[in-house]
């Protein structure tokens, strides 16, 4: 990858993959992505075309050819000539039967396309200032269909418009064919006991933390593909663990295979962007930065580059948790569970090679809810064990983007629970449900005092058993019918 270009090869090979897939950010993204502000003011300007009254083009009779042209910008299309010169994302009306061209130039030097939905048809990446491309196919299809920039994120953020053809009755909803499962698949599931041990050391040390950004093919549920974008290669990312007063030095290094730019926000951070910007590497690089955990807590970390919202979906977040002066009560045995959304682009349960959508992400319908990062994965060879008599410790995570989890366990009641990770307050106990939002922690503790399998679950019921955030703690041991009789 030279001056953030693909490769024809590594192109080739996204092409194949994914319609709506990863594409490396361009320099001109790299330096914008290290302020956050500006962003959120690019996002803004963004969104401003859609609060505008969007001017139509003159249509011309049936077979004609119409041509348009719009500029790319940062995170927006702008119409130039006739009636949409100047104006955002402008919608386009044409005639059913003509030709339609329509050709993009880039005024920025950052990784731009169009695609248009429901006709299958995208242009060429333009990546340098003043570079064109041209996209030509029949409208010969009546409806309703976006154009979009399929670059992974920039839909959402605002680069969108619409094709109206004929009536614009229709087309809206036309999905293509789903390609097939893409072979062979990653576990990229994380395992619920990979919790290192707690700290016994009672001074403050220099701890080196390593984080390798992979994006790699993995199962949503068998049958159905995704390329998801981690840390490490398992979602959520490793548990890490230090002590309250530690100096941290941050290792972060995004493999060579990446397609995109990914970076790493620590929420246990206490400095700007919690170290994203320090760590924003490009494919092949290195971001190293070091902190120090000054507030105990179990904290989130996840990707700060942007589209911040799409690389979480993608699967990059994780947890860390800084261990206080006094540790928490001993227990047996230690979980780690984190809830993420994923937004596809087929409905559930849809056989083949699943994309991203960033416009469901952009409207908040998720496609799967998730612990652990696929559907129902902690269930069967990744359900979490333990035995009667055992108390256990769950550290568990939303990563959101987007929505709340509440986090219950069916049969149980938690006895301890250190809400919003916070370890310096004492706990609440007798907890049925707990709220965690996205972007937070919890802490919660149980005592195992009956056999069977316990469901893990999050309590907006429709996220887990249909949409797939449901896991097992299967307990083994003696019954105890003073505490539950099954047959009375």
């Amino acid at each position: 990858m030279a001056n953030g270009q693909l490769n024809p090869g590594a192109r080739e090979e996204l092409r194949r993959r994914t319609m709506n897939g990863p594409r490396p950010m361009g320099r001109g993204l790299l330096a914008v992505a290290v302020a956050i502000p500006l962003i959120l003011g690019v996002m803004a300007g963004a969104m401003g075309g859609y609060l505008l009254r969007p001017p139509t083009t003159s249509a011309t009779s049936g077979g004609a050819t119409q041509g348009f042209n719009l500029d790319i910008f940062d995170f927006y299309f702008m119409g130039v000539g006739g009636t949409i010169d100047g104006v955002k994302n402008p919608q386009v009306n044409v005639t059913l039967g003509n030709t339609v061209r329509i050709t993009v130039t880039d005024k920025v030097t950052m990784m731009h396309n169009i695609y248009v939905d429901g006709y299958d048809v995208q242009s060429a990446d333009v990546s340098s200032l003043g570079a064109s491309a041209t996209i030509s196919f029949v409208a010969d299809k009546e409806g309703t269909f976006a154009y979009y920039c399929a670059i992974p994120g920039h839909r959402a953020l605002g680069m969108e418009g619409k094709l109206v053809v004929g009536s614009g009755v229709g087309g809206i909803n036309t999905l293509p064919p789903i390609g097939p499962e893409v072979l062979p698949v990653n576990d990229i599931i994380r395992n619920a006991s990979d919790v290192p041990p707690p700290i016994t050391r009672t001074t403050p040390a220099t701890v080196e933390i390593w984080l390798n950004a992979t994006e790699v093919n993995g199962e949503i549920e068998p049958g159905v593909s995704y390329l998801f974008w981690t840390y490490g290669g398992q979602v959520p990312g490793p548990f890490f663990r230090v002590r309250v007063n530690d100096t941290v030095l941050v290792h972060f290094h995004n493999d060579a295979s990446s397609m995109m730019t990914h970076s790493v926000d620590f929420h246990a951070v206490t400095g700007p962007g919690g170290g994203m910007a320090a760590s924003m590497a490009a494919p092949g690089e290195w971001g190293n930065f070091s902190f120090k955990a000054l507030v105990p807590g179990l904290y989130l970390y996840h990707c700060g580059t942007p589209d911040v919202p799409t690389h979480i979906a993608n699967g990059m977040f994780g947890e860390i948790l800084v261990q206080p002066d006094v540790p928490l009560p001993p227990v047996d045995k230690e979980f780690y569970v984190g809830q993420s959304e994923l937004y596809a682009k087929w409905p559930i349960h849809t056989l083949g090679n699943q994309l991203f959508d960033g416009q469901k992400l952009w409207d908040e319908q998720p496609t799967y809810f998730v612990f652990n990062g696929a559907f129902k994965a902690l269930t069967g060879a990744h359900q979490l064990t333990a035995q009667v008599n055992q108390t256990v410790r769950i550290y568990f995570a939303d990563g959101g983007p987007d929505f709340i989890s509440s986090f219950h366990i069916i049969g149980e009641i938690f006895s301890r629970v250190w809400q919003y990770g916070d370890l310096t307050d004492p706990p609440l106990h007798g907890v049925q449900t707990v709220l965690v939002p996205p972007g937070g922690c919890v802490v919660v503790d149980l005592t195992l005092e009956y056999p069977g399998d316990y469901i893990l679950v999050d309590h907006a019921l429709l996220h887990a058993v249909d949409m797939g955030a449901v896991g097992v703690l299967h307990v083994t041991g003696p019954t105890n019918s003073t505490i539950f009789n099954p047959g009375a």
